[in-house]
């Protein structure tokens, strides 16, 4: 836009132009200033209000081509005031190369089409791999250094990966990689993409935008429990008052069959076996310690949280996330119930096993806390669960209030219950924190 204007104000002051081509020069001079600082203009807006641009293009000049434009000016400059022929032969020697780049980097940029590849799901400080795929569609001329540019959002953070692309034939296409690692949880949203090129002088760089969008959920990163954990716990089962009613004589689980001895209990003899062996023969049960576990996490933050509050509702997540996965993989007869008490309310009842946990996972990985959660409706509804059936472990930023409730309390619902802060001091002897 600068050499624009300036251009047509020196030929208005000067006459140069008129004096050395007469009045068609005169007037192609002008035209050619004017284009510029409309071209110019036009990019500057671009660039300041792109949601004002409908186009996805974009035309930037390197330092190099800034250089090599700088020095085009000069000689321009220099033969019409130098009246040199050989000046101007130069400068016409060095805007075809400059003019060519411009076309060529034009033409590759049509007839893209673009894609990607991501997981369905990561785990927060995994490295991954994303691949993404660039097709020339066009029919006779391949395309050469190219820059796709990609965009990650979430929130305020943003990362710009790029991969190149050496050479894509006609009709082709090609796979890039790169890798990232994502240290937060939640949604992250992938797209659009850029592809720049400057091939093949490096003097003129161009620019299309693909508007390809994908997004990618990523957990709470699981941790290892300690053996303090399953002593926790344990003792938790210990506290129990009220005997968990089930169908059947007993409660534990068979362990074997052996010979019978003096003053086992005759409901014990399994007479198929005896009949078998012609011996009375009964089973042995041993006390079976799964019991089903009922999971409540209270995300609530206060209202001005401190400098360590966002890290230890990240750390309490995270410790909740490993104690699911670690209760799903190692119980053999009980059930997992989670309550996520955030802006939103997530109930999950989950059967033994690790399947169908997504849902689960995907509450953890949305999860949003806030300050105006009351304490009420964090236990809110748990005699409709028959409680009693359950461990019931609460975790909470603002653990010693429910503990003084539960302190105070005449009518203790949970006699079973374990309040947890959120507080590394309080959860760092429970579980290894993945780095």
């Amino acid at each position: 836009m600068v050499l624009g204007l300036t251009l047509v104000v020196f030929e208005m002051w000067s006459g140069r132009v008129y004096n050395q081509l007469g009045s068609a020069g005169r007037v192609a001079a002008i035209l050619s200033g004017t284009a510029f600082s409309v071209w110019g203009l036009k990019e500057v807006i671009a660039s300041l209000f792109p949601s004002w641009t409908k186009s996805s293009d974009s035309f930037l000049l390197p330092v190099e081509g800034w250089a090599y434009l700088i020095i085009m000016c000069v000689l321009f400059i220099g033969a019409l005031i130098g009246r040199s022929n050989l000046l101007l032969m130069v400068f016409a020697s060095m805007a075809g190369p400059f003019i060519m780049n411009g076309w060529f980097t034009f033409t590759m940029l049509r007839r893209l089409n673009g894609g990607r590849s991501l997981p369905e799901r990561v785990m927060a400080g995994e490295t991954f791999t994303t691949t993404i795929i660039l097709e020339n569609r066009k029919s006779w001329l391949a395309v050469w250094l190219m820059r796709v540019l990609d965009s990650v959002t979430k929130g305020n953070s943003y990362i710009k990966p790029e991969v190149m692309f050496v050479r894509i034939p006609p009709r082709e296409s090609r796979q890039g990689h790169y890798q990232l690692r994502l240290h937060e949880r939640g949604r992250y949203r992938f797209g659009p993409m850029t592809v720049t090129t400057r091939f093949p002088l490096g003097l003129v760089q161009r620019g299309t935008g693909l508007d390809v969008n994908d997004e990618l959920l990523v957990y709470p990163r699981v941790g290892t429990l300690t053996p303090k954990w399953r002593k926790l716990l344990q003792y938790s089962f210990e506290l129990v008052t009220d005997v968990q009613t089930q169908s059947g004589l007993f409660h534990d689980e068979m362990s074997r069959i052996r010979e019978y001895r003096a003053g086992d209990d005759p409901r014990m003899i399994h007479w198929k076996t005896s009949a078998r062996t012609n011996e009375l023969m009964v089973r042995e049960y041993e006390e079976s310690r799964d019991r089903d576990l009922l999971l409540i996490v209270d995300c609530w933050q206060p209202e001005t949280p401190t400098l360590t509050s966002p890290d230890e509702f990240e750390r309490g997540l995270c410790f909740a996330t490993t104690v699911c996965m670690e209760h799903l993989r190692g119980s053999r007869e009980s059930s997992l119930s989670v309550r996520l008490v955030g802006q939103t309310l997530v109930k999950w009842q989950g059967d033994k096993g690790e399947s169908h946990i997504d849902q689960l996972l995907d509450a953890f990985a949305e999860v949003m806390s806030s300050s105006q959660i009351p304490p009420e409706a964090v236990v809110e509804g748990l005699d409709d669960q028959q409680s009693r059936q359950f461990r019931v472990v609460l975790l909470s930023a603002r653990a010693e209030k429910f503990r003084d409730e539960l302190n105070h309390s005449t009518e203790s619902r949970f006699p079973e219950m374990q309040v947890l802060g959120m507080s590394a001091e309080e959860l760092s002897p429970l579980f290894y924190q993945a780095k």
